[in-house]
């Protein structure tokens, strides 16, 4: 058996796990209504949403990059029957660790 190469902890369950290939971000659904994004090696990049005034008020249960789309790269939904363009700045995200 393969030992893992890296290991993320959380403190809310994960309901889905989605990759960024192009960018190799990982984003993490959470059930505390947050979208975590980490890069490949486990290190924490950022939370979504940063404020409780936006974003989902229940568990988000999916996530999916759009890499492509000159607006919003990520999508969300939730169990508030909602689902949430975001646009992440990935090269700013990635210089800030």
């Amino acid at each position: 058996m393969r030992s893992p190469i890296a290991t993320i902890r959380t403190d809310s369950a994960i309901n889905r796990i989605n990759v960024c290939v192009g960018q190799r971000i990982i984003a993490l659904p959470h059930d505390n209504r947050q979208v975590r994004l980490f890069d490949m090696s486990g290190v924490r990049l950022a939370r979504l949403p940063r404020s409780n005034r936006q974003g989902h008020r229940r568990m988000v249960c999916c996530c999916t990059w759009c890499e492509d789309h000159p607006i919003c790269n990520l999508f969300t939904c939730g169990f508030d029957r909602q689902a949430i363009g975001w646009n992440i700045n990935i090269p700013a995200l990635l210089q800030e660790k």
